[in-house]
């Protein structure tokens, strides 16, 4: 396991060096941000030639996790990094202390900013192969992360679990595979430091289509997720928000040209001061579209670089 971590570490390592991977400065320095539309979010440091997914900040917008995936259709491996906001500057990003010899992915810091949830393919027992994702949790105290701790059967299932999201309240949202046409969104009501049986959201955003990847507002207000196959979509699969009016919830709502592209966009989270959206899209630069001949560096360089049709991370001002 020693020589699985150290390998794994320095797979990635290498990686980032490759990529010029460095601190350019403050938050504010790593985006050009337009009046309205999604922008890449930190090109060259969050964003990059790597397929990266799912970021997540700390409530005081110190810290910020997020998922960097191999590039294997065959067998994805997900790992959670980190990286913390110190004299205005990000530092090199790092494997998360919790994510290294399982695939982790999906991190969301709770509301609380004491316990971060993502999900594992972690076994129960040692030594034990699993396939599927379940949801765990670690606590974070005096800047340090516990051990996973495992959600429990009434939460996980032998299906995926995928990209936990919790409220105020303490209640996760999530979504899971179903027997029918792939993934619904579900909450688990936290009574009293326990979860409960996984609730279906209803028809009004479980529909005949694919929903996955939800963001719960803290106050449960809205929730915006991944709508694939819609009839207004425009493209692979689209970002939508629904709003609570009572016990229920709107028809999903898509959030527009200046959000959503031609290709797939998931991963969605609002920044804590709630001002921007972040999400993940698999855009690239259309190298087979070009009018004109491009020489080998040109090309290569598309390839090595964001854009490049892999997960990069996007952000765009959030008006809800």
């Amino acid at each position: 396991m020693k020589l699985f971590r150290t390998f794994i570490q320095a797979f990635f390592i290498f990686v980032f060096y490759s990529c010029g991977f460095k601190n350019t400065g403050g938050l504010e320095n790593h985006l050009a941000m337009p009046a309205d539309s999604a922008a890449l979010f930190g090109e060259g440091f969050f964003s990059t030639k790597l397929n990266e997914y799912n970021i997540t900040f700390s409530p005081d917008g110190r810290m910020c996790l997020f998922t960097i995936a191999n590039n294997s259709s065959m067998n994805r491996f997900y790992t959670i990094f980190i990286t913390e906001k110190k004299n205005g500057n990000w530092s090199k990003p790092r494997i998360a202390p919790f994510s290294v010899r399982y695939s982790d992915a999906d991190p969301f810091f709770a509301p609380s900013g004491d316990k971060v949830f993502f999900i594992s393919t972690r076994p129960l027992t040692p030594g034990l192969q699993k396939s599927d994702f379940d949801i765990w949790s670690v606590q974070y105290k005096d800047g340090h992360f516990t051990s996973p701790q495992h959600l429990g059967s009434e939460v996980n299932t032998s299906n995926d679990e995928l990209y936990p999201s919790v409220s105020l309240k303490g209640n996760i949202f999530f979504s899971t595979e179903n027997d029918k046409n792939g993934y619904d969104l579900l909450v688990s009501f936290n009574k009293s430091g326990h979860f409960e049986k996984p609730v279906n959201l209803g028809d009004s955003l479980n529909t005949e289509n694919i929903e996955f990847d939800a963001f719960i507002a803290p106050d449960e207000s809205y929730i915006i997720y991944t709508g694939i196959n819609y009839r207004d979509s425009f493209g692979s699969g689209d970002l939508y928000i629904s709003y609570k009016l009572g016990n229920y919830w709107t028809k999903g709502k898509n959030l527009g040209k200046y959000i959503n592209s031609a290709y797939m966009e998931q991963c969605p989270t609002i920044s804590p001061d709630g001002e921007y959206i972040y999400f993940t899209s698999f855009r690239d630069s259309q190298p087979h579209k070009t009018k004109s001949i491009m020489t080998t560096d040109e090309y290569l360089d598309i390839l090595n670089s964001p854009l490049n049709g892999l997960g990069n991370i996007f952000r765009a001002p959030f008006k809800n």
